[in-house]
């Protein structure tokens, strides 16, 4: 009887695959997560022309909450009061205090929220061309931005030279304030003012404290939207993460302490290496935390 026999190994199909491949990296040193930090807070913050210091405010702030009922107004504006106390911000607790930081939802009657704002909106007027576009290119449930005042040496205000936000007829509305130039020795960056619009309707399932420490970012300093996939948790993603962080993480306080506790004329490269060192010092101190018995 003739045997048959099996076909070799190498010629047999082979079984498909039924689990997905597992690729295992270590994890980054402290010098590549330093680094990779570095470069994400760089795209965070909303850079600043020229030589000028990243922009800060230099008084406390006093808040403001419109456009929710009372009691859940006054629940975020005291949060962000806290936020900025305990960050190194400091806040005007008088009840008599002028708002600097304005936070409001609006209703769906405002329109979407490419609606609320134009070019020629009053509320953009004192900003230069380059601060409006920045404000009107964002996309999603939110627009914010900051009044900025550089100042020189003596504390003088200096603007940017800019003609279309601040000359007419050829004669600037403002004669007694120089244009900023490169050349002037530039002591601060100083945020007057910040203001935060978020659609009423994408707050519906946060809670009021994820609400007040999103604004709180916002406001604080002059940062843009956040996608998520960003290289670590931040506050900033609350309205692109489908599971956001419930408050301010590590990275978010590092950021705003590091950038509070710099010198006011401090350059904005020193700031980011800063704010990288201490969210990695921050990350691996709870780490070890975590591994400890």
């Amino acid at each position: 009887m003739a045997l048959t026999l099996a076909a070799p190994v190498a010629a047999q199909e082979a079984p498909a695959r039924t689990t997905p491949e597992i690729i295992v990296r270590p994890p980054p040193t402290e010098a590549e997560r330093h680094r990779e930090l570095r470069e994400f807070t760089r795209a965070v913050i909303r850079p600043p022309r020229l030589n000028q210091p990243v922009a800060k405010f230099a008084f406390p702030v006093c808040v403001t909450v419109l456009g929710l009922a009372p009691d859940d107004a006054a629940v975020i504006a005291e949060r962000i009061r806290a936020n900025a106390e305990a960050l190194g911000v400091g806040a005007d607790r008088s009840p008599t205090c002028v708002p600097t930081v304005r936070v409001a939802f609006m209703s769906p009657a405002a329109g979407p929220p490419e609606s609320w704002l134009t070019a020629e909106s009053p509320q953009l007027a004192h900003l230069v061309s380059y601060q409006r576009e920045r404000v009107l290119a964002e996309a999603g449930p939110v627009r914010a931005w900051n009044r900025i005042a550089v100042r020189d040496f003596e504390g003088r205000p200096l603007h940017h030279s800019d003609p279309s936000a601040w000359l007419y007829g050829g004669q600037p509305i403002r004669p007694e304030i120089e244009p900023f130039s490169a050349s002037d020795p530039i002591v601060t960056t100083e945020i007057t003012g910040a203001a935060v619009l978020i659609s009423r309707e994408a707050a519906h399932g946060f809670t009021l404290g994820q609400l007040a420490d999103y604004a709180t970012m916002r406001a604080l300093l002059g940062t843009g939207a956040v996608e998520a996939g960003a290289p670590v948790r931040t506050i900033l993603t609350l309205f692109d993460d489908p599971a956001p962080p419930a408050e301010l993480t590590v990275y978010d306080r590092a950021l705003v302490r590091e950038l509070y506790d710099a010198s006011r004329n401090a350059k904005p490269r020193r700031v980011y290496n800063d704010i990288a060192r201490a969210a990695v010092a921050a990350e691996r101190s709870g780490v070890r935390a975590k591994q400890a018995p």
